[in-house]
């Protein structure tokens, strides 16, 4: 089996309502989707975060066997493609290697550890409301009522946002509901702490992002000031950017993004490096259902530390904000059930693309 034809598309979707993290304002959701084809007919396919460079990237795939996923990874690494673009790239053989073996990938990867990942809604962003805080609390109502045991809000607006609405989102979820806050990199060391120390009156399970993610010193001296477990990372392309956080123990929760920092190639040795210095490993995602498919297949492989009778959930980030490339990409689209993401069974990711959703959000 030859891989024959390599294929990406742009894809964008105008949301109807803007969102807003600390340092941007979303008013569409975009993916850098994959194809690649064999010459036996079966197709893969990935969800990377940059483009590939053309001609350059076909010359090391075009004519390989798709099992050549180590080699096909490190070629183009070497010949200026970056992490996240070969992510889709990788990703895609991967589904490739699943479909012709008639394995989900999980069982390539070695065997899953979990039929079920627990999964938190990742939501609660500003928007332009009237009243803020009453949005918020019913936004994060709404996904206690739906099964979710585990939420995630954004954070980084400054001390009075953070604190008020933090503290008015946990009154209304309950005090056995884990809560989680996202600053996406707003604030310098010092204000991190100050305001942490004040949002840590909420009982907060992690506080992700405080600061830039390559700041380790920075992010160590926040893990000593805070009592809450400080999680970050999902930024970083390649196993060599993660090397100091992890190695350093700067962080708590390592977050690595499948499309960003290399696929499943990349994110198995990000995981080895974070299981042999004891830190735990919790994937970002947020993007598109292809990227969705990818993050559940690698962390349903991801063992518990320590193994406990009642561990600490291996937390699935099940995006809750309007995005179509999530929600109508795939024809069988993997949806949180209860609170749960369930594993795909199928043979390779286990989705199929509709290319005719693929074709009206192509740019």
């Amino acid at each position: 089996m030859k891989i024959v034809a390599l294929k990406e598309y742009k894809l964008r979707y105008p949301v109807q309502e803007k969102f807003a993290n600390s340092s941007s304002w979303n008013t569409s959701r975009s993916a850098q989707v994959v194809e690649v084809v064999t010459d036996n007919g079966i197709t893969g396919w990935g969800e990377g975060s940059g483009e590939l460079k053309g001609g350059s990237a076909e010359r090391h795939v075009i004519g390989r066997s798709p099992f050549d996923t180590e080699t096909i990874w490190q070629d183009l690494f070497e010949n200026g493609e970056s992490p996240r673009a070969i992510s889709g790239v990788d990703i895609a053989l991967w589904d490739i290697l699943g479909k012709a073996l008639e394995k989900p990938v999980w069982q390539l990867l070695g065997g899953k550890v979990r039929d079920r990942i627990p999964a938190y809604a990742s939501g609660l962003f500003y928007k332009d409301r009237e009243d803020v805080t009453r949005a918020l609390v019913e936004e994060a109502r709404g996904y206690v009522d739906q099964g979710f045991r585990a939420i995630k809000m954004k954070v980084g607006f400054g001390e009075a946002y953070d604190v008020k609405n933090v503290a008015a989102v946990r009154e209304a979820i309950g005090p056995d509901v884990l809560f989680a806050v996202d600053a996406n990199c707003g604030y310098d060391v010092g204000t991190a702490i100050d305001v942490g120390l004040k949002m840590a009156e909420s009982d907060l399970f992690w506080y992700e992002e405080p600061i830039v993610p390559d700041d380790v010193e920075g992010y160590l001296e926040i893990k000593r000031a805070l009592p809450m477990r400080i999680a970050g990372a999902e930024a970083l392309a390649g196993r060599r950017a993660f090397r100091r956080l992890i190695q350093d123990r700067a962080l708590d929760i390592v977050q690595p993004d499948i499309s960003i920092a290399g696929g499943f190639t990349e994110c198995r040795k990000v995981a080895t490096m974070a299981d042999v210095n004891r830190v735990r490993v919790l994937p970002h995602m947020w993007g598109g259902h292809i990227r969705l498919a990818a993050t559940a297949h690698w962390q349903a492989t991801i063992p518990d530390w320590p193994q406990v009778l009642n561990p600490i959930p291996s937390l699935f980030e099940y995006d809750m904000t309007e995005n179509g490339l999530r929600t109508e990409l795939a024809k069988n689209p993997i949806r949180a059930v209860d609170g749960d993401v369930p594993v795909p069974d199928a043979p390779g990711l286990g989705i199929e693309i509709d290319r005719e959703v693929l074709e009206r959000y192509a740019v």
